[in-house]
């Protein structure tokens, strides 16, 4: 078990060790896309990239450069080659001022600010050995407020309201996050009271939500960490890592789909 404060973004996912990505994606598709999926870099995780590092590591900034309008051309190529060498962050100018606006209306909310007060630490980087499922873990919380055994989670979103970011929480498996982070931190002896999500919306006039789950969205996050892990176990035991899809099935197409017969079951 450790913790290790200097570790890059690099190094980290260079870890065998089980991620909650990892178990996201066995408890949505399955211990096949897990094993043989590739981890892509995309644009668009630049601007959340550089959202976090304007926001959670400000002494930073500097590693955020603004470039060319767009990503196209020689001198973008260039700019982006020179970024890349030195470690940083290349945006096109749009979308620059969008991440330093982003940031801004994080750091104004009243709520979010006071959560990333105290005795925050960033990025940290946590491994341990899980006795219960017999896999080691990892996670890197974006923040760790260490005085109030409370982790921070930044996250943009398209809709920062309850109801437009509990939809999102669904689709990308935040509940399990939660949770999967709590197990890990607990493996190095530290208990996590609260996990607290900060969304802020991509556009004007980047609305900030501050958010907790209920019980019932943790309770149903644990049972899906745990059953992911139980998979990932048997697959790395017997060699199988299946897709799910083996055999013939019947299925039935969406209940919306049903508008003239009504048969849906």
């Amino acid at each position: 078990m450790t913790i290790n404060y200097d570790m890059t973004n690099e190094e980290y996912h260079l870890s065998p060790a089980i991620s909650s990505s990892a178990v996201k994606t066995v408890a949505t598709k399955s211990v096949a896309h897990w094993k043989y999926g590739q981890r892509q870099h995309k644009a668009a995780f630049d601007m959340g990239t550089a959202v976090h590092t304007l926001v959670l590591e400000p002494h930073n900034a500097s590693t955020v450069w603004c470039g060319p309008e767009t990503r196209r051309g020689k001198e973008w190529k260039e700019r982006k080659a020179e970024a890349d060498e030195s470690g940083c962050i290349l945006l096109p100018e749009a979308e620059y001022a969008q991440a330093r606006d982003m940031a801004e209306a994080v750091r104004a909310n009243k709520e979010a600010a006071a959560l990333l007060g105290g005795d925050l630490v960033c990025e940290a980087s946590v491994f341990g050995h899980d006795e219960a499922s017999g896999l080691d873990l990892r996670c890197r919380p974006d923040g760790w407020r260490k005085d109030i055994d409370m982790l921070v989670d930044l996250k943009t979103t398209i809709d920062a309201s309850p109801q437009g970011f509990a939809k999102q929480i669904a689709n990308f498996g935040y509940h399990m996050q939660d949770y999967f982070y709590r197990r890990v931190m607990a493996l190095e002896g530290v208990e996590i009271d609260r996990f607290t999500f900060i969304a802020v919306e991509k556009e004007l006039p980047f609305s900030v939500g501050v958010y907790e789950l209920d019980w019932a969205s943790l309770a149903e996050g644990e049972a899906a960490v745990k059953a992911a892990l139980e998979q990932i176990k048997s697959a790395q035991t017997t060699g199988n890592f299946s897709t799910g899809n083996e055999g013939l099935q019947t299925i039935q197409i969406p209940r919306w789909a049903f508008q003239y017969t009504k048969l849906a079951t």
